[in-house]
């Protein structure tokens, strides 16, 4: 499945947000009912979080784990030391960590988008300057090293599971 498109949320005082029901149905497939489904939300290579559903994670983590070690290891403690499997509760929200929420600048306002394979979560604010970032042609990436590990994974290779 493709993600596609951008969704305004509000985060409240307890770090909940609501998952756009286009996303949801998407990472989780279409049900009545999500309570306690669990998504796996970790941190972004642009002070954004990654949230995927948790087979698509564990996809993702095999991608990355199929790069020279050097590169698979700094991977795993970026994506796979912070990630977190994060419940909906009835409502379809999901509580953003502590740390998580710090590390994206997460506050009141944040934008839901989707990237091909995943969703992502930005801050209101971050989210115009990365806007701004791609308009002059730049890919705004925390850490260069980062960026060269995760340009390496090949979302095209198809994985037998036996």
């Amino acid at each position: 499945m493709f993600f596609r498109g951008q969704y305004e949320h509000t985060l409240d005082v307890k770090a909940r947000v609501a998952v756009p029901k286009k996303f949801r149905e998407g990472l989780l497939g279409v049900r009545e009912n999500y309570l306690g489904e669990e998504l796996v939300v970790t941190c972004g290579l642009s002070n954004q979080l990654f949230v995927f559903s948790k087979d698509g994670f564990d996809d993702f983590s095999r991608r990355y784990s199929a790069l020279p070690v050097e590169s698979a290891e700094l991977l795993d403690r970026f994506f796979g030391a912070n990630a977190h499997e994060c419940a909906l509760d009835a409502q379809g929200r999901i509580v953003i960590p502590p740390r998580l929420k710090a590390s994206a600048a997460l506050e009141k306002d944040v934008i839901w988008v989707g990237q091909r394979h995943h969703v992502e979560i930005w801050s209101a604010a971050r989210w115009a300057q990365a806007q701004d970032a791609v308009q002059q042609g730049i890919f705004v990436c925390a850490n260069e090293n980062l960026k060269k590990a995760y340009s390496q994974i090949d979302f095209n290779a198809k994985y037998d599971e036996s």
